[in-house]
């Protein structure tokens, strides 16, 4: 009930490719190298030629270089269904079927590359699926045989359902009558903003042995770049092109871990992250002690070097070294750096990093690149407290009275708000958040994407302002409640304190909880404390490293093919909104939290389907969130887990923000 190749049960780290590209159907060999340079440079083993057979030149490329190939036959039915009326059941049409299976295997049967073949895709099951599976396996009794509609019967070597939750596969994995591993042909659909979720899977695959992984849909958007009548390029896709009418499930072959112009989207680094081969855990925080896996089926760790380095929280880097760590394929060993392990006084946190390179050069990947890390903090100092250089001059605040908004921030005269503070439960939608069950339809229910403050009660003066208010959504409901707490303390610091209480009868689900604001444009450079240099979220953030960055608006925003959420990060201490010069302002939690900024309103990316769409109004768009839903998967798989959901319940958060220089 196990894969194994050359007698070891392996572990499949794929994904489904589709042939694609500017020219549509039509991959210059430059391109399908580009595509096995990233394959190979994050971490995927297998790919899952989806849904027919490929250009031959690709099946050298995999040869050479290392995948392991899903060779499918360009069989579907699709829009046939399962049932009666499926052609799988026909068997006028059983020479159809065989031809085409027939012609996929003499046409790649030398191929080494190849471990299993696919009989089709999505065309139901029946007595034509079994006697291509009779002619397979009576064929060729080296490899393995899948079919994805086969589910349970006899005709398939592999359970490879697609899209299954944690649960099912568990469900399966228990059982004692199973003789086939569970393979997924299909999960984590990369549709926009997405893969939540990864490691909850491989947490799994990597505990269950019979559970032995599956293949991300897709690799590449299926997308096109135009330019509109003003100059303007933006991503085409689906119902864009054709004559009027035509059926289109809008961008939903826009599912890539790349884009069409195979550039990897954030999601694509926690595919990395998380595939990765050698995967450590601290055992002893005073000794620097870690245990490692060896993840890789036939290499020992000794032809790595790990790369360790020890950096406080206030930018200095502690301590480095590098050292050979002796484990077998699959073994666990335990090691210690070759560290003092004397945190310095004047910090709360060490971040410790753990990078593995290679000791010999091979193509795509040399001996600098980073094919695997884990990144831990730990809380050295407890009850420090950094210095907070804040710039000295005189400030002042004013609160609508109508709406319990803070409107005004002045620092020497100097407005830093291009909009009011004010509560946020919403976000841009990202594609899954369409189609999630505790997404866009309950947040639009309740009215969280169009709400309103209002005051109930008030006291306030020059320095401080308390401030109730009822949460009204456009029907006039109310969906909740709110205190604001304003104070301009002697330090020019400005402390927002929060009680928000959600009304659960309207309320089922929230996108965040947190205060949302806009700057005026010229405070376009960020710098943070937190997880980076990359997008993250609460089910997606393996991928994000501990440390101070510098960054601007610009980059912060990822330009997925319909406009949605994007630019979000973890675990944040502290975040800078500056000018040019280093003006503007910093912004702490009384805890972690999340944060984004983008050059664009919200509004303005909900309402976009196109890139081009996007206008600039002169301002920057915050969030400072004290929670946030994952991304989950919801596109076609799981949507958002449980325990990534903002849960409906009362909160309390603070945030100081304060002028720099």
């Amino acid at each position: 009930s196990r894969f194994h190749v050359n007698g070891k049960p392996i572990l499949v780290k794929g994904t489904n490719r589709h042939e694609h590209s500017q020219s549509g159907r039509t991959v210059t060999k430059e391109l399908m190298i580009r595509d096995i340079e990233l394959m190979k440079q994050f971490n995927i083993n297998t790919v899952r030629n989806a849904h027919y057979p490929t250009d031959q030149y690709w099946y050298e490329l995999c040869d050479q270089y290392g995948l392991y190939v899903i060779d499918e036959a360009n069989i579907e039915s699709h829009g046939m269904g399962y049932g009666p009326e499926t052609l799988a059941k026909d068997s006028t049409w059983l020479d159809a079927h065989m031809d085409r299976t027939v012609r996929m295997y003499e046409r790649s049967k030398n191929h080494p590359a190849i471990l299993i073949w696919s009989l089709g895709n999505e065309a139901g099951n029946g007595i034509n699926f079994e006697r291509t599976y009779d002619w397979m396996k009576a064929t060729d009794k080296t490899r393995l045989v899948q079919y994805e509609r086969a589910e349970e019967n006899y005709n398939t070597d592999i359970y490879c359902r697609m899209y299954r939750s944690l649960d099912e596969i568990k469900a399966y994995t228990s059982r004692d009558d199973i003789y086939r591993p569970f393979i997924l042909c299909e999960y984590v659909h990369a549709m926009g903003n997405s893969v939540g979720g990864l490691k909850d899977y491989w947490d799994l695959f990597e505990s269950t042995p019979t559970a032995q992984g599956g293949c991300v849909w897709d690799w590449v958007d299926q997308a096109f770049v135009e330019i509109d009548e003003n100059g303007k390029w933006y991503w085409t896709y689906g119902g864009d092109y054709g004559p009027k009418g035509v059926p289109s499930f809008g961008n939903f072959n826009s599912n890539g871990l790349i884009s069409a112009l195979r550039d990897p989207h954030p999601h694509l680094h926690e595919v990395k992250k998380v595939y990765q081969y050698i995967k450590t855990k601290m055992v002893d925080e005073k000794e620097l002690t870690f245990e490692v896996k060896n993840w890789y089926d036939f290499t020992n760790l000794n032809e790595y070097t790990l790369n360790w380095n020890i950096l406080a929280d206030n930018g200095t880097v502690i301590e480095t070294g590098k050292q050979t760590v002796n484990a077998e394929p699959h073994e666990v060993v335990e090691f210690s750096l070759n560290a003092s392990s004397k945190f310095p006084k004047d910090c709360k946190e060490v971040y410790v990093t753990l990078s593995w390179t290679p000791n010999k050069a091979s193509r795509f990947i040399d001996t600098n690149y980073e094919i695997a890390y884990d990144n831990y903090t730990l809380t050295v100092n407890k009850n420090f407290k950094a210095k907070r250089d804040i710039l000295k001059g005189r400030t002042a605040i004013e609160v609508d009275d109508k709406t319990g908004a803070l409107t005004s921030f002045l620092v020497d005269g100097q407005e830093m708000l291009s909009s009011p503070i004010t509560l946020s439960l919403y976000r841009p939608l990202t594609d899954n958040d369409k189609r999630d069950r505790n997404g866009m339809r309950p947040w639009k229910k309740a009215g969280l994407d169009n709400m309103k403050q209002v005051i109930t009660s008030v006291k306030k003066s020059s320095k401080a302002a308390q401030i109730a208010t009822n949460l009204v959504n456009d029907k006039g409901e109310t969906i909740g409640d709110a205190e604001f707490k304003y104070t301009l303390n002697s330090k020019n610091e400005l402390n927002v304190d929060v009680n928000f209480t959600p009304n659960s009868e309207l309320v089922k689900s929230m996108a965040r909880v947190g205060i949302t604001f806009q700057m005026p444009y010229e405070f376009n450079q960020v710098e943070y404390l937190g997880q980076g240099d990359i997008e993250t979220y609460a089910d997606r953030k393996e991928s994000g490293k501990m440390g101070i960055y510098k960054t601007n608006v610009e980059k912060m925003f990822h330009y997925y093919v319909v406009p949605q959420s994007t630019g979000n990060r973890m675990n944040v201490r502290w975040m800078q909104l500056t000018n040019d010069k280093g003006f503007g302002l910093q912004f702490e939690g009384d805890k972690p939290y999340q944060f984004s900024v983008i050059p664009f309103e919200d509004e303005i990316v909900d309402k976009a389907s196109h890139l081009n769409e996007l206008e600039r109004t002169g301002v920057v768009t915050v969030h400072l969130d004290t929670e946030q839903s994952g991304v989950g998967t919801a596109t076609c798989g799981p949507g958002v887990l449980p325990q990534y959901l903002v849960e409906v319940k009362p909160y309390h958060f603070n945030f100081t923000l304060f002028s720099i220089q």
